[in-house]
């Protein structure tokens, strides 16, 4: 909890010329977008390694980033279309904190089996962002290898991390003791009904696990992270009630999270993509709803690339 003595309570805010939330008259204010001040603990050299982490806006960013000139090793993973249709490395995304660690953890280990479930058509890997979509055992094996290799690699290399958190939804293997990027597919599910739960995690529990994430990440001080919350809703809620109102939820969740973690740890600063996107209401979003437009995107990322770097 943050406690000022009411006289420096004073003194600061006078001093803060962005304490007022600004009209349309205001600098920050451009075309329905709201740019918050943001002043970065550190900066970026251009063509400096960048690894990204995270939910579907993290392959955005990256891609932005691969074009400003960056080094963006996950860039250059890719699987084929019928494994996850769309991005080419979109079985990249992570989308709970829980995940990410995992993945973090794992970078540069010999896969295992956990998290891959066998279904009539081949397995279903749920660490990864396919949607269930089935491929043959080996081949689960060669792709968790890449990944893991990936991970050690593009880590081994990276300067700075971007990471974005999604979303506070998540299933728990009690069997394999592991949490899943996916839900089980249903028929797993009914043939083992007390094998699975339902996480919905609160703040404490995404603060110790965001507090490793980081803790890893940033490697004592070698490497430096900016953190941003995805303004990706939710799509399908487990939790009951309306997903408009669990997505509030979650956001609002890992937004506290990130706002501590910046608070606790060097070198890690947090970037209101959120905040900027979310400000112009649906106008950022294409006709589902859910995904940022790509021209949005781009304008906020080359945005935050132009602080980061002084240009």
């Amino acid at each position: 909890m943050l406690k000022l003595p009411g006289a420096a309570a004073f003194q600061s805010t006078l001093r803060n010329k962005s304490r007022r939330y600004p009209d349309r008259d205001d600098a920050r204010y451009d075309d329905f977008y709201i740019y918050p001040t943001v002043t970065p603990g550190f900066g970026l050299r251009p063509g400096s390694t960048i690894f990204t982490i995270g939910s579907c806006f993290a392959r955005n960013v990256e891609k932005v980033l691969d074009e400003v000139g960056m080094d963006v090793p996950t860039r250059r993973f890719a699987a084929p279309n019928e494994e996850a249709p769309g991005e080419s490395n979109r079985v990249l995304n992570q989308y709970n904190p829980a995940t990410m660690v995992q993945a973090v953890a794992a970078a540069g280990e010999a896969p295992d089996q956990r998290g891959i479930y066998s279904t009539p058509q081949g397995v279903v890997d749920t660490l990864l962002a396919t949607g269930s979509r089935s491929v043959t055992p080996a081949r689960a094996m060669e792709r968790r290898g890449q990944i893991s290799d990936l991970y050690r690699d593009g880590l081994a290399q990276a300067e700075t991390v971007v990471v974005t958190l999604g979303l506070v939804e998540a299933w728990y293997d009690l069997e394999d003791r592991i949490y899943l990027n996916e839900a089980p597919p249903p028929p797993v599910i009914k043939a083992a009904p007390d094998r699975f739960e339902f996480h919905q995690l609160d703040v404490p529990t995404c603060l110790d696990m965001v507090s490793e994430l980081t803790e890893r990440l940033i490697d004592g001080g070698r490497r430096r992270m900016v953190m941003t919350v995805s303004p990706v809703p939710l799509q399908t809620t487990f939790a009951g009630g309306d997903a408009v109102v669990r997505n509030s939820y979650s956001k609002s969740v890992l937004r506290v999270v990130a706002e501590m973690i910046t608070q606790r740890f060097e070198g890690v600063d947090y970037f209101p993509s959120y905040e900027i996107i979310t400000t112009s209401g649906m106008r950022s979003f294409g006709e589902d709803n859910v995904h940022v437009r790509p021209l949005v995107v781009d304008r906020v990322v080359r945005h935050m690339v132009r602080l980061y770097t002084g240009e």
